[in-house]
């Protein structure tokens, strides 16, 4: 759960800064895939930007009681927007994308150029984070004042995982494989750094819920792949036939 400062120079100078190498590696990445964007298709950022704003808010729900989720619930549809989730805005926006997609029947890939661009922005973000002092990790040991930086291991991972797509980008795959990817790669690092997380956890068995929400997103999403490439895989057999 992300509760930034109300005003901190380095936060928003990182922020600022994922923000614009973001937008800027995605729009390199449109056109070397050749995916300048359609007039309809400027609709599927209108459904990424709702479906990650809800998204940002239900994620809330990972971290309270589920006893208080229908209050929780009641809060953000009576207009309370205070919290918000980074966790729950990505996925939200991916699924927002999905249905604006669905809605106007538009069947192209469009979340590739993606792929490398949020990851780099989310690994300078944490980095405004860990000088902030949001997004905290948990005590070193027990009674210790220092913690983990979580956020560092999370922007390092996140680095990690651009590098990584940046490497395999070229290589040929189903169109949205690409973003899928990163998106359970983040799942991955996301289950791993909730371990060193010092914010309130809400927890289900010897996990978090944030946990169970990433190893069930994860495995949807790499079924999804596999799907996707039984599917590529047996078009290319019938055209060469």
């Amino acid at each position: 759960m992300t509760d930034a400062p109300q005003f901190d120079p380095a936060y928003a100078f990182f922020v600022g800064s994922g923000l614009i190498v973001g937008f800027v590696v995605k729009t390199v990445e449109e056109r070397r895939l050749q995916l300048l964007p359609k007039e309809r298709q400027r609709w599927v950022t209108v459904g990424a930007i709702l479906g990650a704003i809800v998204g940002a808010k239900l994620g809330l729900l990972l971290y309270v009681p589920a006893a208080d989720w229908w209050r929780s619930m009641s809060d953000f549809f009576g207009g309370e927007w205070g919290g918000r989730t980074v966790l729950g805005a990505l996925f939200g926006g991916f699924v927002g994308v999905e249905l604006s997609k669905k809605a106007l029947g538009i069947t192209v890939a469009t979340g590739d150029p993606y792929a490398i661009a949020l990851p780099l922005g989310q690994g300078l973000g944490r980095i405004g984070c860990f000088l902030a002092g949001c997004c905290y990790g948990a005590p070193l040991s027990a009674g210790s004042t220092m913690r983990h930086p979580a956020q560092l291991y999370e922007a390092f991972f996140d680095f990690a995982i651009a590098g990584t797509l940046f490497a395999l980008r070229k290589r040929p795959r189903p169109g949205g494989e690409l973003f899928r990817t990163y998106l359970i790669a983040y799942a991955v690092v996301r289950f791993f750094v909730d371990f060193f997380r010092g914010d309130e956890k809400q927890v289900f068995g010897p996990l978090s819920y944030a946990q169970w929400f990433c190893l069930g997103c994860g495995a949807w999403l790499l079924n999804d792949v596999r799907r996707r490439r039984r599917a590529a895989s047996g078009a290319a057999v019938a055209v060469t036939v």
